[in-house]
């Protein structure tokens, strides 16, 4: 099977608050990550302000990136803030789709580190959920509903701990600290095809 390449790119996004208002005025840029080899500096894909909305859109094509040793750009961004400041530095991931959405929810202004940890004895709250399947179903009385909503529950827990099963789907994974209300993070969610219109 041949693939054709596509000469024409797109990264889109929308950047929001910590409330999920929108955000105007921030500074996108897009780098292609090179091998950094002779001191050679990642490429520069283009730039947008976020509009009223919180979109930005920035198109390039296949000239702003190739050489040698790459023909799919390996994208990632850095945003700046209405003061200059640069406040997020994505992980690059090579696009070969021609195009990529971020999605990406600002921190809180002050996180609390002596916030309770959130993740404290997971594993234990997951088996617990599998023991009470049996205690809370009665499979004479045609309880087949609760079953597959306590399973399903189990399932949903389970999975929120295997960052590589949504991997297999292209998502990135879950990007969240280990303890996510004591530390300052963003919420930066990429797919290789546009999620918004």
């Amino acid at each position: 099977m041949v693939t054709e390449l596509t000469d024409s790119y797109r990264i889109t996004g929308r950047i929001r608050d910590e409330r999920g208002r929108e955000v105007e005025g921030f500074v996108v840029q897009g780098f292609d990550k090179d091998l950094g080899i002779y001191l050679h500096p990642d490429d520069r894909l283009g730039k947008d302000e976020t509009k009223e909305d919180g979109r930005f859109q920035i198109d390039f094509s296949k000239a702003a990136f190739k050489d040698w040793f790459e023909q799919e750009p390996n994208v990632y961004l850095q945003i700046r803030d209405i003061g200059g400041r640069e406040i997020i530095n994505t992980t690059s991931k090579k696009n070969t789709t021609g195009r990529m959405d971020f999605q990406i929810k600002l921190a809180r202004l002050h996180p609390n580190p002596l916030e309770p940890d959130l993740y404290a004895n997971g594993l234990q709250r997951m088996m617990s959920g599998l023991r009470s399947v049996g205690d809370a179903v009665d499979l004479s009385r045609d309880d087949v509903k609760n079953v597959f909503e306590l399973l399903g529950g189990v399932l949903g827990a389970w999975t929120s701990y295997r960052d590589e099963i949504v991997r297999v789907c292209g998502y990135d994974g879950i990007q969240v600290p280990e303890q996510p209300r004591r530390v300052n993070h963003y919420h930066v969610t990429r797919w290789d095809e546009a999620v918004l219109p």
